[in-house]
């Protein structure tokens, strides 16, 4: 009987000990798959890159285009200058402007009494008066003249009948005396037309009308267009200049533009007209007047 005692007891301190060495096993095996943090915080989870990095882009700055309410004009006769912003049918109102001492001073010559709501062209058709095409109530285009310096403003269908203009109630749209044709683009704007040349600014680019078509002027970045002895010039942003830059473009061969200068003084992210007179180019840029020696003809 003391035998069988003994070898129990040896059995069960074997048993005793095996679990011991499991539970010193197991305990190893959960402190190698979770090691505790050397600092008492949680440590931050680690990332990996595969390959180079990708640099960050940077984004492309853009330049904001004209809106058509904001459009400017600018005709020059010999002794009467004239300015206008186009205004909306829908919004603001247009002002239409005269000066007597080359821009020095102005006087606002608007004829607001007969319900003008946006300008579509401004033309000095002689030293001292002008014609519109303006829209009136319910943007309906009317043709107006001044024989009295803008003090004041008669209609005339028959000069409406003859002239060439953006449709108000459409931009996309250019009337001409044989009827209507579509624009180069849905928001056409700053239309001139002396002669046989036709040209206006769409979708940052001057356009020139030829035969049935329309063709596409350079250079680019284009805020506005006249005409000037045949050719077309163009007011635009360039690289190379502060301000806006003025070119001079051959409507029969569009790709031949020549530089005239660049209007340092004036503001190339802010609507723009321009008019010739003499040998110079006058600039009309924010709040100032800029003249540019004409070259290249």
């Amino acid at each position: 009987m003391q035998r069988l005692g003994a070898a129990r007891w040896v059995a069960i301190a074997g048993i005793a000990v095996l679990v011991a060495a499991v539970a010193v096993l197991v305990y190893a095996a959960l402190q190698h798959a979770n090691p505790e943090s050397t600092g008492g915080e949680a440590q931050p989870v680690p990332t990996f890159t595969l390959g180079a990095e990708a640099p960050t882009p940077t984004p492309t700055p853009t330049e904001a285009p004209v809106s058509l309410e904001q459009t400017r004009f600018l005709a020059i006769g010999s002794e009467v200058w004239w300015r206008a912003t186009a205004g909306s049918c829908t919004g603001p109102a247009p002002v239409v402007e005269r000066s007597y001492d080359q821009g020095e001073s102005w006087t606002d010559v608007t004829p607001a009494y007969l319900g003008i709501t946006q300008v579509q062209t401004l033309e000095a058709f002689s030293a001292r008066d002008a014609e519109l095409v303006a829209a009136m109530a319910g943007c309906e285009p009317q043709a107006l003249r001044t024989y009295t310096r803008g003090e004041f403003w008669d209609s005339y269908p028959d000069v409406l009948a003859a002239s060439r203009y953006i449709d108000p109630r459409d931009a996309g749209s250019v009337h001409l005396p044989s009827g209507p044709v579509p624009a180069p683009c849905p928001a056409a704007f700053g239309l001139h037309a002396f002669g046989d040349i036709v040209t206006l600014v769409c979708d940052g680019r001057a356009w020139s009308r030829s035969g049935d078509e329309w063709v596409a002027l350079s250079p680019e970045r284009v805020l506005a267009v006249a005409i000037d002895d045949g050719d077309v010039l163009v007011a635009h942003r360039a690289d190379d200049c502060s301000g806006v830059a003025v070119s001079r473009v051959a409507a029969a061969t569009p790709d031949s533009a020549s530089t005239i200068g660049c209007a340092e003084s004036t503001d190339p992210a802010s609507p723009a007209a321009i008019a010739a007179i003499g040998d110079d180019v006058i600039v009309w840029s924010g709040e100032s007047l800029s003249s540019i020696a004409t070259t290249g003809r």
